[in-house]
């Protein structure tokens, strides 16, 4: 091979081995970390034993400038976002946290999210690494889940964000957004986002996937209703929630079960946005998630329940009606 084509395609090669290192595309990305303070003032700075964010960055102990200043002791735990550009690195947004704990919720100040309820301005961060408020789709309408990258069963996480690619098809961005928050921040940095999202082939115009300072992850869990309880060092169990959001941050609708049809989802929101839409899909999802609740929370079960009703509903219609054609003809014999 020349040499300038041996050059070229190790040149290639380098660029592919770049483009795919750990933070490779993020070096500008918001990073939501958590720490635990070990000198709260130090030359007019706090040392912090970060914890690890996954592919960006390792536990480490180092000099921070704090912003907005907090009265610290050694021993506390505090969350923020990590500005590595500046010098000294600076943790901004800073609030003090204790250690994300799934399955513990705070039971003060939280402040349940309902029907008509407005969601959070929670600051969150997707996975291009941006900012992003929890309330900035105003004039669209969102449709909200919670998920884990990590999660293995198939019946939930990878079906909710299967689901998802298939509405982001099918779903005007210019009207719709879809919003998936992880329920596993301390795993689920931007980095890792990024590679679930191109998994998926979701376009952060249209799907934004999202993590944040576990403080914030924790009270979103609270507020929403995610029952989440962590049973191994990378699997959590957790109940199953869609919100439609309109236009104006309020929950329309709320459907507790990963077992509702997109189609009939599709139908729901185009309503919300005040669009044409389905009555027999929006009408069999309000079916299928009563059903799922009267069956404990059971999909499976409740779906087959409901088939069933149907079938011996439509079979009851058809009985009625031969047996009334019959009385008719028998009727005129006689």
């Amino acid at each position: 091979m020349p040499a300038k084509s041996m050059a070229a395609v190790l040149g290639l090669l380098g660029l592919l081995a770049v483009a795919r290192a750990p933070g490779a595309g993020l070096s500008h990305a918001v990073i939501p970390v958590h720490g635990v303070v070990l000198d709260p003032d130090h030359n007019g700075l706090a040392i912090v034993r970060n914890d690890p964010v996954t592919g960006m960055l390792p536990s480490e102990i180092r000099g921070y400038r704090i912003v907005p200043h907090l009265k610290l002791a050694s021993g506390v735990g505090i969350d923020g976002f990590l500005d590595r550009s500046a010098s000294p690195p600076r943790w901004y947004d800073a609030a003090v946290a204790g250690k994300f704990d799934p399955g513990q919720p705070n039971p003060g100040d939280i402040y349940p999210i309902d029907y008509g309820s407005l969601v959070p301005n929670a600051p969150l961060v997707d996975q291009r690494g941006r900012i992003v408020r929890l309330d900035g789709f105003k004039g669209k309408v969102t449709l909200l889940s919670f998920v884990f990258t990590r999660c293995k069963d198939s019946d939930e996480c990878p079906l909710v964000s299967s689901k998802y690619s298939f509405l982001q098809r099918k779903l005007d961005p210019r009207h719709f957004h879809l919003v998936e928050i992880t329920l596993d921040p301390t795993y689920d940095s931007p980095w890792v986002l990024r590679d679930y999202a191109a998994k998926y082939g979701a376009n952060p115009h249209a799907w934004s996937i999202l993590t944040g300072q576990p403080k914030t992850i924790q009270n979103l869990l609270d507020r929403f209703g995610i029952s989440s309880l962590q049973t191994s060092s990378d699997d959590f169990v957790h109940n199953d929630r869609l919100f439609v959001i309109d236009g104006k941050s309020r929950v329309a609708d709320i459907i507790d079960t990963t077992g509702w049809d997109p189609g009939n989802v599709i139908a729901e929101a185009r309503h919300v946005a005040g669009l044409t839409s389905s009555p027999l899909g929006r009408l069999e999802l309000s079916l299928v998630a009563d059903v799922v609740a009267l069956c404990g929370g059971s999909q499976y079960a409740g779906v087959v329940l409901m088939e069933t009703v149907l079938v011996f509903l439509i079979a009851a219609v058809c009985v009625s009606y031969l047996t009334w054609f019959a009385k008719k003809i028998w009727g005129r014999r006689a």
